[in-house]
């Protein structure tokens, strides 16, 4: 017999770790298995091999999908293509649904098995999704706790495996803070970490609202930008500050408080203990679209989690260089707010469920 066969679909850099973690996993459960996929290099550390890179494939947001549709519409085809050609046993699609749910739907009609780790956000907008989900997605598995419900409601075969950030957390090693300094030339000054995100468009709105809060916070700290994987160093030589890749956790664990762009990185700056300021803006045809749609009141995960405002969040007209600031200089004493945040991480935590959801994901793939 020969061995089977599985395509990997991550488009960003989040989905890349979490492909990876789910690629060691099924190696783990069954060396012989043939891994192929799209992500970055995560996926193709843990023994993928990995024909298109994710920093080409992100278009987040309705204004620029609509501006890259065609560039879009041509990876559809050389993706789909791709998977004919490989002929998998599955196809699993990491996060990144607007993609990878047309990849199901092609899959689907060609009688190919399609599984999605990680949920598009049906319980804030599009709902209506959850009727293609149930007629072309075979096994959802979500990360978050109440998600399940949902689709357990819907009819959709569905695994509740916790959340893979909690084996990232797991896995990072307790840093010496003044080592670590030291390795990426930063001196004693309190760090203020800068995440605006790991795709093309979020740096574009995000990295100069940051870059100008940090001129204003002025030289009593020292701010510093987690540069995201698959992105050069030269997009981030215009903020004029220190980048460091490859280190995010270590550079939360070190911070005293962040700015963090809306995203997985939220929960990341809660698990490890960061106070945060949750930031967003992008064009204004996307945010009214998605103001329109939205059905939830808050965007920044810990709050969706928590069901109520932990963290600050400063949303486009928001989103100005003096509220950033004015934001984060609470968290950066040993105050009311900044006690009040990190007595909360504590409960966000709970929430997440417990470590080993990619072990979980690939467990139940290979039963089928």
């Amino acid at each position: 017999m020969k061995p089977r066969r599985i395509f990997i679909l991550a488009g960003e850099a989040s989905g890349d770790v979490y492909a990876g973690q789910v690629a060691s996993a099924l190696l783990k459960e069954e060396p012989g298995l043939v891994l192929r996929g799209w992500g970055g290099e995560e996926l193709e550390a843990a023994g993928a091999e990995v024909t298109q890179h994710y920093r080409d494939l992100a278009f987040m947001g309705f204004w620029e999908v609509l501006k890259n549709i065609r560039t879009i519409a041509r990876n559809l085809e050389r993706c789909w293509e791709e998977i004919q050609a490989f002929d998998p046993d599955v196809i699993l699609g990491v996060d990144f649904p607007g993609f990878n749910l047309r990849i199901a739907a092609k899959a689907k009609a060609n009688g190919m098995r399609f599984e999605q780790y990680i949920s598009p956000s049906v319980w804030a907008w599009k709902k209506g999704r959850l009727r293609q989900i149930k007629r072309d997605v075979a096994h959802m598995y979500v990360t978050l706790p109440f998600e399940a419900s949902i689709y357990e409601k819907a009819g959709i075969p569905v695994t509740f495996v916790g959340h893979p950030l909690l084996d990232v957390a797991a896995a990072t090693p307790t840093v010496s803070q003044s080592a670590w300094r030291l390795e990426h030339g930063l001196d004693e000054r309190p760090i203020v970490a800068l995440l605006p995100g790991s795709r093309t468009q979020e740096l574009q709105h995000m990295l100069p609202v940051m870059a100008d809060a940090a001129r204003i916070l002025g030289p009593r700290v020292q701010c510093v930008i987690g540069g995201a994987p698959g992105q050069p160093p030269e997009r981030y030589a215009g903020a004029g500050l220190p980048v460091v890749f490859g280190a995010t956790q270590t550079l939360l664990q070190c911070a005293e408080a962040a700015w963090v762009t809306s995203g997985t990185a939220t929960l990341e700056a809660a698990l490890f203990k960061t106070p945060q300021v949750i930031v967003y803006k992008t064009s204004k045809f996307t945010y009214l679209l998605a103001k329109t749609l939205a059905k939830v009141e808050y965007i920044g995960l810990p709050n969706l989690l928590a069901s109520r405002c932990i963290v600050p969040e400063l949303i486009q007209k928001a989103c100005r260089a003096d509220a950033l600031v004015d934001g984060v200089r609470p968290l950066l004493v040993d105050g009311p707010e900044r006690r009040r945040q990190l007595a909360s991480y504590d409960e966000v935590h709970a929430l997440l469920g417990s470590s080993g959801a990619s072990g979980r994901v690939a467990h139940q793939m290979l039963k089928g």
